[in-house]
């Protein structure tokens, strides 16, 4: 995988970075119990304090949730209080989401209102595709050399 490098596994869950370019790249799949969560949190916690540790202008994250499956009300509330909490502590933060029309996840995501009243200026949209986001974050970002491949 060119220009990133995978900072946590478990099973086919996924986290990857791209120091260069300032991006993270984390693919939900299947059932999310609560270690399962926590685990990968911590390791999204690290990357994200050390890629502001740099002062980039802008930190992207995309979060691919075409395999996932709903996620249990009380993970959910983890994931909330946690994506509320990486938008208030760094504000060069951005999201796009990888994600189907019908996916469990998108649903949970997209009905909660705070979320986007409070913080909607720094989501910027949903893809069909890791490659359609990574495409779109380029020509956001005016990054001309080749996009490092995503891991699809």
């Amino acid at each position: 995988m060119n220009g990133y490098v995978c900072i946590h596994r478990i099973v086919d869950r996924q986290i990857f970075a791209c120091i260069p370019k300032f991006r993270i790249y984390a693919r939900l799949h299947g059932f999310m119990s609560e270690g399962f969560f926590r685990n990968g949190q911590s390791a999204l916690d690290a990357t994200l304090a050390l890629m502001a540790s740099l002062s980039p202008p802008y930190i992207d994250y995309i979060l691919d949730m075409r395999f996932s499956e709903p996620w249990p009300d009380d993970i959910f509330q983890l994931w909330k209080q946690k994506a509320l909490e990486m938008l208030s502590r760094y504000p060069q933060a951005y999201a796009v989401g990888v994600t189907k029309a019908d996916s469990p996840l998108w649903g949970q995501i997209s009905g909660w209102k705070d979320l986007f009243e409070n913080h909607g200026d720094r989501i910027l949209g949903t893809f069909e595709t890791p490659e359609k986001a990574e495409a779109f974050l380029d020509m956001l970002r005016d990054i001309q050399s080749p996009s490092p491949s995503l891991p699809c």
